[in-house]
């Protein structure tokens, strides 16, 4: 369970490493962000915009595109770049095309394995941010939606993401919904095409749960866990969870995973009901995804402790909690200040953007 005696202000923070990192080839979609103080702020947030700190460049996770915007009192650029490509980044201070440096920070969705060094050899910290839902959007042209949104267990969601359930007039599909879903429409999964924390997190759930019992031997996930796998050919791609909820939106049939803060900015893109470990079937909300977080053991690792991960994620157990789901990590240097103020901040903002605040 998530140990509530560990306070996010008395950890020195830091990040963790991508299993494959790639640099991006295409140039980056870079935002810059200067915020000062607005009406209608919280206490917490004005106290923090007073003192508008500046945090430097960043990179990383596309997942926290939306939070970092909206973020308030502190002066930064971030480069949504993937969580790959930031760590990268981050840990040889060559930032990617078009980013600007030095590299103070990065984000990433995929914990570091804790023997990464920094060129330079400055020291580092990993804490997590913020919970994210990995929701499993879907274009809903030429479907009866049954009330309430399309229901799917793990039979079915394993062997779309593996390529076996290729209609969504499928059995299993059908057998979720109580036969309310109707028309004859092919199903085109869109997947990630550059080195995703996203794909963590999904792979690291289909990797669990799709060899359960109750999964056919056809739709069994074999494709291992990373931020890259071996996808289907047949599979459509797009680089950065915009991209990807977008090419979903524009082709008939279009199925993929993208995190929910995202999604809920590319409306109205629809995602399923998972069914949980408990059997409940689930909509990604905030809530949802803080109690899976809270399903989690918080880890202290590293050669100097300085690094936190959230284990235990794959499949939580809780009743309510949304089965997809995992944290998104921040890693700064150990010289570096302002970061802590930072995560308050994103915490107090999480909510009502469709992250789950950290318990």
């Amino acid at each position: 369970m998530f140990n509530p005696k560990i306070n996010l202000k008395e950890l020195d923070m830091v990040f963790y490493s991508d299993r494959k990192l790639t640099q991006l080839a295409s140039s980056i979609s870079l935002f810059a962000i200067t915020i000062g103080l607005v009406v209608g702020q919280s206490v917490t947030q004005q106290s923090l915009a007073q003192t508008s700190k500046n945090l430097g460049n960043g990179e990383g996770a596309s997942t926290v595109t939306a939070l970092f915007k909206g973020i308030k009192g502190f002066t930064f650029t971030y480069s949504p770049v993937g969580s790959g490509a930031g760590l990268k980044a981050f840990f040889t201070q060559k930032p990617s095309p078009g980013a600007p440096s030095p590299i103070n920070f990065a984000d990433s969705d995929d914990p570091v394995a804790g023997t990464e060094t920094v060129t330079g050899g400055r020291g580092y910290v990993q804490v997590p941010v913020v919970g994210i839902g990995i929701t499993l959007a879907y274009n809903a042209t030429g479907l009866t939606i049954p009330a309430g949104g399309i229901k799917l267990s793990p039979a079915s969601y394993c062997g779309i993401l593996n390529g076996s359930i290729t209609n969504w007039n499928d059995p299993n599909i059908t057998k979720d919904n109580g036969g309310q879903i109707a028309g004859n429409v092919a199903i085109k999964v869109v997947r990630r095409a550059d080195s995703s924390g996203s794909t963590f997190v999904l792979s690291s759930h289909l990797n669990t749960v799709c060899k359960t019992p109750g999964v056919l031997p056809a739709n069994v996930w074999k494709n291992g866990v990373g931020t890259t796998v071996n996808w289907p050919s047949t599979f459509l791609s797009a680089t950065g969870g915009g991209k990807l909820a977008d090419t979903i939106t524009s082709t008939k049939g279009g199925f993929g995973y993208v995190d929910n803060a995202t999604r809920l900015t590319k409306k109205p893109l629809p995602a399923a009901l998972l069914r949980n470990k408990a059997g409940n079937y689930i909509a990604p909300s905030p809530a949802a995804i803080t109690a899976a977080i809270k399903d989690g053991t918080v880890v202290t690792y590293g050669t100097n402790k300085k690094l936190t991960r959230i284990d235990n994620l794959t499949n939580p157990s809780s009743a309510s909690a949304y089965p997809i789901s995992g944290a998104t990590y921040l890693l700064y240097y150990s010289d570096e200040t302002g970061f802590q103020d930072f995560i308050k901040a994103a915490n107090a903002l999480a909510a009502s953007l469709g992250y789950g605040p950290l318990p």
